[in-house]
């Protein structure tokens, strides 16, 4: 239920409705309530200050017509350039950034402010009579429709300031990295007490023999799942799962991709029950997905380095970002292999996150663009001898040790400068060196030498 909640609050905080939909309510009933103040108060031997509306009905009508005419006018202009602004996000960024543009929320207070106001100024026009004497206009109201309009027109400059900054490869590598820091900052830090398992739990011998393969019952993304739902159903009947999938894998409904270790007796059941736990969508979420957010960062330099934009500077932003999401990620512990019940008992196998893959999910697609740029293999050489600094288990630094020695090698392959091919090997000399310097702080200490792979 709470990973539901999590990925349809997801859902809606990178939509451009909600906000504008509750500032619309919030219109109308403030439209209401100033509307029942002045008929409760007021009357023309009233004293009112200089900033109050004075005038009679036609005065008011013509007020509120006005303001409500150039609101509107602003308010297509605020659609326009968000538009615009998607556009050209998605033309240099690709479109899946987009989400990221939808969840600023200075954009859907602005849109959601013109809403608000054309609606408050709709009812009040609606209520006022153009022939009303002075004490029969709601003054207040007017007033307050007139300080709503000054309002948008203070929030479209500050909206058109935000766009413009917006726009900025360095801010968009910014808002996108947050996204990383914070499922970084969801991860457990990574203590002695609660190191990886050097040999994880084993399925049982007679686990293909008995296991059922139960079908997924529905099909998309999977977004979350709610693994402690699932461990509960498997200790309630006794069993053990093996799940051969995880948060961002595509599945396709009918997929037996659930094993339930003794076979149930009533499989149709169980994959109701088991189906429930799995959330899946149209598209992918960070929820889960820690190599959803990396990849919207490698997407950047990706296309940064491509023949028809042929920008490294935003690319060696995004290695810098990236650099430091992994360096975090370092010290934090991923989601174990296996699931326990209270009494010790495996009751789940499942795919989990390693901190090879989220690599390879960083590095992979960067050194493959940029493999004929110098610059960005030495880069990138030069940030893995910076986040050996962090390592604490010796998985982490094989996997540094793996990626040095892929980028050394599409160097060779693709670059033909003598004197660029030794910046980068003395890079990588630099890189392996880190990789294999003893660990230091409070990490784990390193029990077996780290050999040097592909000499």
């Amino acid at each position: 239920m709470w990973n539901w909640f999590l990925t349809t609050w997801d859902y809606v905080r990178t939509s451009l409705w909600f906000i504008p939909s509750i500032m619309i309510v919030v219109g109308v009933g403030l439209a209401i309530g100033m509307l029942q103040v002045d008929a409760g108060v007021g009357s023309e031997d009233d004293v009112r200050a200089w900033w109050i509306n004075s005038g009679d009905g036609e005065d008011a009508r013509n007020l509120l017509s006005t303001l409500l005419s150039a609101i509107i006018t602003m308010a297509s202009m605020a659609f326009s350039v968000t538009v615009v602004a998607l556009t050209l996000a998605a033309n240099a960024y690709g479109s899946r950034l987009i989400r990221i543009f939808r969840a600023d929320l200075r954009t859907q207070f602005v849109l959601g402010l013109f809403a608000m106001t054309i609606v408050y100024c709709l009812i009040v026009l609606r209520s006022i009579h153009g022939k009303a004497p002075i004490p029969e206009v709601p003054h207040t109201s007017v007033t307050l429709g007139t300080a709503l309009a000054l309002g948008c027109v203070l929030g479209l400059l500050a909206f058109i300031q935000g766009v413009a900054r917006s726009i900025v490869a360095d801010e968009v590598v910014r808002r996108v990295r947050k996204d990383v820091d914070k499922a970084v900052a969801e991860l457990p830090e990574l203590t002695e007490e609660n190191a990886p398992e050097h040999a994880p739990a084993d399925l049982p011998a007679d686990f293909n023999n008995k296991a059922a393969r139960i079908p997924l019952p529905y099909g998309g993304y999977v977004q979350a799942v709610d693994y402690s739902g699932i461990l509960s159903w498997a200790e309630r009947h006794d069993a053990i799962l093996h799940l051969e999938f995880r948060a961002g894998d595509f599945i396709v409904s009918g997929d037996r991709r659930v094993h339930v270790y003794p076979a149930p007796p009533d499989p149709g059941k169980a994959r109701e029950e088991i189906g429930k736990h799995i959330v899946s969508g149209d598209e992918r979420t960070p929820v889960q997905d820690l190599e959803f957010a990396i990849r919207h960062l490698v997407e950047v330099a990706v296309r940064a380095l491509s023949p028809g934009i042929n920008d490294p500077f935003t690319a060696t932003v995004v290695i810098d970002r990236l650099r430091g999401a992994l360096s975090r990620l370092m010290s934090r512990r991923l989601p174990p292999e296996t699931l326990r019940d209270p009494s010790g008992k495996v009751r789940i196998y499942r795919q989990v996150t390693t901190y090879e893959g989220i690599l390879d999910a960083a590095l992979h697609q960067i050194r493959q663009a940029g493999s004929s740029h110098p610059a960005i293999l030495i880069h990138m050489l030069e940030a893995l001898a910076r986040m050996a600094e962090h390592t604490r288990l010796d998985e982490q630094r094989r996997a540094l040790i793996r990626h040095a020695n892929l980028i050394r090698a599409a160097g060779e392959r693709d670059i033909s400068e003598p004197a660029d091919r030794e910046d980068m090997e003395q890079s990588f000399r630099r890189a392996i060196a880190a990789c294999e310097a003893p660990f230091t702080g409070n990490g784990q200490v390193a029990q077996n030498r780290i050999v040097r792979t592909g000499q």
